[in-house]
């Protein structure tokens, strides 16, 4: 009887998180929490998960952030009776850190052209908004 060892590497999305801005891509988009998992194998039967990590992906660029199992089970657990965590606090905690962690290399100045250019973006689309309405 012959028994093989081996490992068994598995990546799976979850679904969409949190609608919110990434400075990388530097758009407004959906962030998706993602589950890896590493498995020992025993002829090619699942028998030990040795590796499980949950990570939030950028839908537009592939940015990603650790998610401790703190915050992953506080978002599962909303997820599971909720389409979203948008609008909630874990939404504000979670998007606050993204942030924190995405301009944490940036100095002052940098960070307050990036806050400038996104406000001019804002007055941009709702100058576009409202003359579309006048228009209509």
């Amino acid at each position: 009887m012959w028994v093989i060892f081996g490992r068994e590497k598995e990546e799976k999305p979850l679904g969409e998180v949190v609608t919110g801005y990434c400075y990388d891509c530097r758009r407004s988009t959906n962030w998706i929490v993602w589950n890896e998992s590493e498995w020992v194998t025993f002829s090619d039967i699942r028998t030990l998960r040795f590796v499980n990590k949950n990570r939030l992906h950028c839908e537009s660029c592939t940015l990603v952030f650790e998610l401790s199992r703190r915050e992953f089970r506080k978002i599962n657990r909303h997820m599971k009776c909720h389409d979203s965590i948008d609008g909630t606090r874990l939404a504000k905690k979670l998007m606050s850190r993204i942030e924190k962690e995405q301009l944490a290399g940036k100095t002052p100045e940098q960070i307050k052209y990036i806050r400038k250019s996104m406000a001019a973006i804002k007055d941009y689309e709702e100058t576009m908004r409202l003359q579309e309405d006048r228009d209509a």
